[in-house]
């Protein structure tokens, strides 16, 4: 070996649980260590040639500290041997001071073994006339799953390149009745005490006490660490951070290649995001998926079966003495595997590990995981099995057949003459546009269907219509007295608020909505929700015009001569923001993605490109004498995304009526429904009454509902808790 490294443990650290370490409960959520003695520090008697061969030091093992729990016989210990060398791993081999108590430990690979003669090849150099000066061969440790066989050969020959081992008939499998700890290469430590920062790397990793090395730079000294005070730990593997929290410094080592610390979390639970009121609906499912990734310390496979899910997390349980979870590790990676197959990933992370009951082998961990991020196409498939899970005839993103669903649209009522009237002329388009929303499980949309033997009862849909906005439109239901699915799928949309919002890949930060205030319903839940969270800046609802404007001129009227109209710039944007604000001061501008320098919707339309459908918007400002009037917005999309056509409409967002004259609105508009490509196009116009001053006959009213979901999802939940009493939030 090159240099020298002194440890405690005789075995090496992927094999060696803690020294002398044993947990109670807390009678919170934490865990807290038993007082133990240290143990004794090994001599110093070690010269300057011998330092540079040892390996490994530490205490020495006698029976009374191993537990042994059955015996092996040499074929048993053969067939371990040769599946450890088709592995590439290693097993360790002990030698024992002749003199003093301390013992040297040395990674060797195992050679193919067929019988009782076992090849030995040393991972590193080792100067075996130095070692054999001091040193006589002690045994074997073998690594056999969570345990060790403890072999004790008769030792033929040894080399600096080899050792020859002759096997006994029988060994040992042994149990050290303490925590596991694992071996760690490439996770950087930085470790945060007092306004220092010390670096370094994590020797070795177990769920309540790890092992540090780090080193000091000038003018830091190792007195600067102080052991009866907390220390901030991260972990970080490239760029990304594995790991923080606080930690108590356990016990402090030096060695050659610097000093070692151990140390044990501060907490045994973590708050990843701010407590709710109604939390994720937890389930229990038959057969319970495993929750399997590779563990970002020490990089062993874990796999763990899953006790209940929701759509923002999972628990697991795992036994005390092999946990590996450590409360506010991040999980890059976590696989969900289900019976049939199906696996969905996501980033996870530990918020919360505690004593949950007795088993077989001792104490039983409850372990919570967060769901921090997921693909949305994976997220939707588990919320759509934990609501069929709860209530077998709620849907969620499901191939409907499409006969199935206009026929519901007509028999409902949801499509009504006038409606059809403007959509009929387009119908086929509109027919494929739905085939794709519905049939290929698109990341900008989602449905949610009440149905029974197939029969659809109820229904509603979102679709993501600005950046980090969703548009949730077209609920209906069948009329009777028995049928609740209005009520159904409008809870089928709150759980996915509640579970989704969180999710980065979501990009759900907004949702909002279009209903005509005459709309009982609509009113009553959305309107009422504004009514009652009586807070614009949670949740708000601004009323525009609805018209429909039909270009009979050609060609289209100029526009008078110290009129222009113009794309927008920042400062337009400026100017339309002062302006809402002092009107209404509410959310508009946010869910409609309309403040300066949110307006950007580029990666929206690549995502609706993927299936084939069309998403642009372009933003204009009228303006007179350099003076704004107008933030003008044409929105494109495919015919009949929403069924009023909302979605491929102009917006006209007046900041100044004066001046204002019938004839330029519509010369405006007329220019906007060439650039969008239609002669007769939907026109929405606010404020209400800019349009009645210049002279618009509109005949419907709509008004936007708009919710920011950070933090105010429990406000919302609250208020229809009322209306959904008989059915669970």
């Amino acid at each position: 070996m090159d240099r020298c490294f002194f440890l405690r443990e005789t075995v090496e650290a992927q094999f060696t649980p803690l020294p002398s370490m044993e947990l109670d409960c807390n009678d919170e959520v934490g865990m807290k260590r038993a007082p133990q003695n240290d143990l004794p520090i090994p001599s110093s008697e070690v010269g300057p040639n011998e330092k540079g061969e040892i390996s490994t030091q530490g205490q020495h093992w006698d029976d009374k500290e191993l537990a042994y729990e059955r015996k092996i016989v040499r074929r048993q210990l053969i067939n371990k041997l040769n599946h450890l060398n088709f592995q590439d791993l290693t097993v360790t081999v002990v030698f024992k001071h002749v003199k003093f108590p301390r013992t040297l430990s040395f990674k060797a690979a195992p050679q193919p073994c067929h019988d009782k003669h076992l090849t030995c090849s040393w991972v590193e150099h080792v100067d075996v006339d130095q070692i054999m000066e001091s040193y006589q061969f002690q045994c074997l440790y073998v690594p056999s799953g969570q345990q060790l066989l403890k072999v004790e050969p008769e030792l033929k020959s040894i080399t600096s390149a080899r050792a020859v081992l002759i096997l006994p008939e029988i060994c040992r499998e042994i149990s050290i009745r303490k925590i596991h700890r694992h071996s760690c290469s490439g996770v950087a430590v930085y470790m945060f005490q007092n306004s220092a920062l010390f670096q370094g790397e994590l020797v070795d990793y177990g769920a309540f006490q790890f092992r540090i090395s780090v080193r000091t730079i000038p003018p830091q000294t190792y007195h600067w660490i102080d052991v009866r005070s907390p220390a901030t730990i991260v972990f970080a593997r490239g760029q990304n951070t594995l790991f923080s929290g606080e930690c108590h410094i356990v016990k402090k080592e030096q060695g050659v290649k610097g000093h070692q610390l151990i140390l044990e979390p501060a907490n045994r639970q973590v708050r990843r995001f701010a407590p709710k009121e109604f939390r994720s609906t937890r389930q229990k499912i038959s057969p319970s998926p495993d929750a399997i990734f590779s563990h970002p310390l020490f990089g062993k496979t874990i796999n763990l079966k899953v006790v209940d899910i929701s759509g923002s997390g999972i628990s697991v349980e795992e036994e005390e003495h092999l946990a590996v979870l450590l409360p506010g590790m991040i999980v890059p990676s976590l696989e969900l595997r289900f019976a049939d197959g199906s696996i969905l990933s996501c980033l996870a992370q530990v918020v919360y590990s505690i004593p949950h009951r007795e088993g077989p082998g001792g104490a039983v961990l409850r372990c919570g995981m967060a769901i921090l991020d997921m693909a949305i196409e994976d997220h939707k498939r588990l919320l759509a099995l934990l609501h069929q899970a709860s209530d077998a005839r709620a849907y969620l993103c499901n191939k409907i057949d499409m006969d199935s669903l206009w026929n519901f649209f007509f028999e409902t009522g949801f499509i009504y003459p006038q409606k059809y009237e403007f959509i009929q002329a387009n119908k086929e388009k509109i027919k494929a546009t739905y085939e794709k929303l519905y049939h290929h499980s698109p990341d900008i949309a989602g449905h949610f269907v009440y149905q029974e033997n197939g029969r659809i009862l109820a229904h509603m849909a979102m679709v993501r219509f600005y950046e980090n906005s969703w548009l949730i439109h077209h609920h209906a239901a069948i009329r009777s007295s028995g049928n609740r699915g209005g009520l159904m799928v409008l809870n089928q949309v709150n759980r996915f608020l509640n579970d989704s919002h969180r999710l980065y890949s979501m990009k759900m930060d907004y949702v909002f909505c279009y209903y005509r205030p005459d709309n009982k319903f609509p009113n009553h839940v959305f309107g009422g929700t504004a009514r009652n969270i009586n807070d614009r800046k949670k949740c708000s609802v601004d009323k525009f015009a609805y018209f429909h404007h039909a270009t009979k001129r050609v060609p289209v009227p100029d526009l008078p001569g110290n009129w222009h109209l113009n794309p927008a710039d920042e400062e337009d944007l400026l100017n339309l923001q002062t302006d809402y604000d002092d009107r209404s001061g509410g959310l508009m501008l946010h869910s409609l993605q309309l403040l300066s320098g949110q307006t950007n919707i580029d990666d929206l339309s690549d995502a609706y490109e993927t299936i084939g459908l069309r998403r642009s918007r372009q933003i204009f400002a009228l303006k007179r004498h350099d003076r704004l009037y107008a933030i003008v917005v044409a929105n494109a999309a495919d015919l009949g995304l929403n069924m009023s056509d909302l979605t491929n409409s102009i917006n006209l967002l007046i900041t100044n009526e004066k001046h204002l004259t019938y004839e330029i609105v519509e010369a405006v508009i007329a220019r906007q429904s060439r650039l969008v490509g239609l002669e007769e196009i939907p026109v929405l116009m606010y404020p209400r009454r800019a349009a009645e001053k210049v002279g618009i006959d509109f005949r419907t009213t709509y008004c936007l509902w708009s919710m920011h979901t950070h933090g105010n999802a429990d406000l919302y939940l609250r208020f229809l808790k009322r209306l959904l009493k008989f059915i669970k939030v």
